[in-house]
């Protein structure tokens, strides 16, 4: 997934966009939190100052004030999803085959086959990849835009436009529910991963990637990581806080991986290119590898 990233600097208050105070933990419900950072977004439909507050219960990490979905929507266009014009494009294939087949592997490890949802699915080609491997898979993407290419793949795959909530999924019917780099783009992560456990079969298996807000590089490069992405990532989860939600849900936690050769990489070098500050995150502790 390429993403494009938004500018930071000041804005004045009359281009500010419109967003509504969250006066509440979105995981935990905790109407307790601390201030840690406020970061501006200079220019687009998002250029505003958004507050990175603290819950002093949970230790989720989440941005106020939320910007109206009308708004957040316009942040996800054909580019958010899409490169174009790669250099070596056809060394980057080869690199997302791959990677496609190392998901597998992590998939597979727990469940050899059965039915799979992609939230979160982009251009599809994940769950391309999983359905020619025999599993019946499903990719779920609220951009219109990313579910036309994905039916373009012209796969045996399924793919749905909206959100976990707009579609009816029968209860403990999948097997398998992955989301690579999305879960912190989703502001109610409470309620996503309670619906999304009410569908699992006993026996099946949770697989989220997200950006670690503990990790070395956001450490080194402080406001100006890569994985903050204000306002479009809503939340932002350490190993520890992913768990407790995750636990809250109703999951078994079975494995906390800290490296991703597609992201972990890239992020740093991102990152860094215009690394400016390096705060220290309170309560942070050290993440084992």
């Amino acid at each position: 997934m390429a993403t494009r990233a938004l500018e930071l600097a000041s804005v004045s208050g009359a281009e500010r966009a419109a967003g509504r105070a969250v006066k509440s933990c979105p995981l935990c419900g905790c109407g307790k939190s601390q201030l840690i950072q406020t970061i501006e977004v200079t220019r687009g439909p998002a250029a505003s100052s958004y507050g990175l507050r603290l819950c002093l219960a949970c230790e989720l990490i989440f941005v106020d004030p939320r910007l109206d979905d009308s708004i957040l929507a316009r942040l996800y266009d054909e580019d958010f999803y899409f490169s174009t014009g790669w250099a070596l494009q056809g060394i980057a294939e080869l690199v997302m085959r791959e990677i496609q087949r190392t998901r597998q592997r992590r998939v597979q490890r727990f469940v050899p086959a059965g039915a799979l949802l992609d939230i979160g699915s982009g251009d599809g080609r994940f769950v391309q990849h999983m359905a020619s491997e025999g599993w019946q898979a499903t990719g779920l993407d609220f951009s219109p835009a990313a579910q036309a290419l994905a039916q373009a793949r012209r796969s045996n795959a399924r793919f749905l436009c909206g959100s976990i909530f707009d579609h009816e999924f029968k209860p403990e019917s999948i097997d398998v529910v992955t989301l690579w780099q999305v879960l912190e783009h989703i502001g109610e992560p409470r309620e996503f991963l309670e619906r999304t456990h009410a569908l699992m079969r006993p026996g099946g298996v949770f697989v989220a990637a997200v950006p670690n807000i503990e990790g070395l590089s956001a450490r080194l490069t402080g406001k100006r990581w890569w994985g903050l992405d204000v306002p479009r990532h809503l939340v932002h989860y350490s190993p520890r806080t992913l768990c407790r939600g995750l636990e809250r849900a109703g999951f078994t936690v079975l494995r906390v991986n800290h490296l991703s050769m597609q992201y972990d990489p890239y992020a740093l070098l991102h990152s860094s290119r215009d690394a400016t500050s390096c705060p220290t995150w309170p309560n942070s502790r050290s993440l084992a590898t």
